[in-house]
């Protein structure tokens, strides 16, 4: 990690002033810090550990609890394996990740940077932060700060190889239109690849107000969609891939009985199968 100290002295830690949305990111850190030190963990994202032992934060407020950190493990573990499926297809490829926070994705997968280009982008705060708590990979590499519904980031970005775009824990936060604009600029932009998305649905934006993670940081979801392969109508050349819901992702075998028999009930009724989906697109 980058942040060092003299021999012998304590670490000093590092002060997080991150609010409202951007604060956001201390949620998933959370959850992908506990999940890799249990006994089985589902991710084991270490890197996740490594970075949250750097900071001066009050974790607790997040209310993160075993089970809600395997789930949300799970979902990171879906999203890695569908961007590994995507750089073996396409060895010369881009990969843009949007709200990248403090997720360690590039240090999990690891793919041949020599081949890859690879583009992190997240608010001006938040890519300050990364900066002073993750060595900048070697290759081709970018950071970029900018808000992603604003124009201008988007063109310093090569549009020259198929493109991989993940939008984790994003498209929730923005409103209707702005999510719309941001997802026909990327496939113009782009011509071709795969949209990686996750989306939660309007009966969630109703039960908000039990998101933890919202409650400690004042944020709230703008935006849900109850069938996701509604979004193919946001561009014609948006194609569905794959679709998920929080109870088909699997690896929660560790989980309570009582939380896996709520989970696989869910996945049976229309209004709560996608209550949280994550999906794939070609466009």
């Amino acid at each position: 990690m980058a942040h060092q100290t003299s021999p012998g002295q304590p670490e000093a830690k590092v002060k997080i002033n991150l609010t409202g949305t951007a604060e956001t990111l201390m949620g998933p850190l959370i959850a992908r810090a506990r999940d890799a030190r249990m006994p089985q963990p589902v991710l084991g994202d270490m890197f996740a550990a490594q970075i949250l032992d750097q900071l001066d934060y009050d974790i607790e407020k997040h209310q993160i609890d075993d089970p809600k950190a395997t789930m949300h493990a799970a979902r990171v573990v879906c999203l890695d394996k569908w961007t590994t499926e995507f750089l073996a297809n396409n060895p010369e490829c881009t990969v843009v990740y949007l709200a990248c926070g403090l997720d360690s994705r590039l240090q999990r997968l690891q793919p041949d940077m020599s081949r890859v280009r690879w583009v992190d982008v997240d608010f001006l705060d938040v890519v300050q932060l990364r900066s002073s708590l993750i060595p900048t990979p070697e290759g081709d590499y970018s950071l970029i700060g900018s808000d992603v519904t604003e124009d201008g980031w988007l063109e310093q970005i090569p549009a020259d190889r198929p493109t991989l775009v993940i939008c984790q824990g994003l498209l929730m936060y923005l409103e209707e239109e702005p999510v719309k604009h941001l997802i026909q600029r990327l496939i113009n932009h782009f011509k071709s690849g795969q949209i990686l998305v996750d989306c939660v649905s309007t009966v969630m934006l109703s039960l908000q107000h039990q998101v933890e993670t919202l409650n400690a940081t004042g944020s709230t979801f703008k935006w849900g969609v109850d069938d996701p392969k509604t979004l193919e109508s946001l561009h014609p050349q948006l194609r569905m891939v794959e679709c998920l819901g929080a109870a088909e992702l699997g690896g929660f075998s560790q989980m309570p009985l009582s939380t896996r028999l709520m989970m696989s009930t869910y996945s049976y009724l229309p209004w709560f199968r996608y209550l949280s989906s994550y999906s794939r697109f070609n466009f």
